[in-house]
């Protein structure tokens, strides 16, 4: 069983408190490639990941201020108020802890330790385990925004 089903089976989030932790990993993706740019010495690829990171905000912040998530419909988000959503901060701390492992920053600021669960923490840390080959190999596959596809 995916640790994203446990967690689910395990945790039994809202639709928000998903989306929230999902948008959030995203955000600690972003953050975490944006690092790995800068290590790098990858201008363009820092300022690609910049970019990516300001959509990745900007899906939070209209989960945020969408209560009923109308994902599929395209709305202007400028002025849309916020909506203090109905979540629970430690259900969705623990699902970021869970979404987060794939991420270096993610692992760092989101330990196994936070997911309360044993059998959902175990899951996630043999996962983990198995993961650094699999991200090794995600890492050395082409990327759509690789720098050389850019004209400097």
């Amino acid at each position: 069983m995916y640790t994203t089903e446990l967690a689910a089976k395990t945790l039994e989030p809202t639709a928000v408190e998903d989306q929230l932790a999902e948008d959030y990993a995203s955000v600690l993706d972003v953050v975490s490639r944006l690092e790995q740019a800068l290590r790098d010495g990858a201008w363009r690829g820092v300022r690609d990941e910049l970019d990516q990171l300001v959509s990745a905000a900007e899906d939070m912040w209209s989960t945020l201020s969408d209560p009923d998530l109308d994902q599929g419909e395209d709305h202007l988000d400028i002025g849309r108020p916020f909506m203090t959503p109905t979540a629970d901060a430690a259900t969705v701390r623990q699902l970021i802890a869970v979404y987060a492992q794939p991420h270096a920053v993610g692992r760092m600021l989101y330990p196994t330790s936070l997911i309360a669960d044993p059998q959902l923490r175990g899951a996630v840390e043999n996962e983990s385990e198995q993961g650094p080959r699999q991200a090794a190999d995600e890492a050395a596959a082409p990327r759509l925004l690789e720098s050389a596809a850019y004209p400097v």
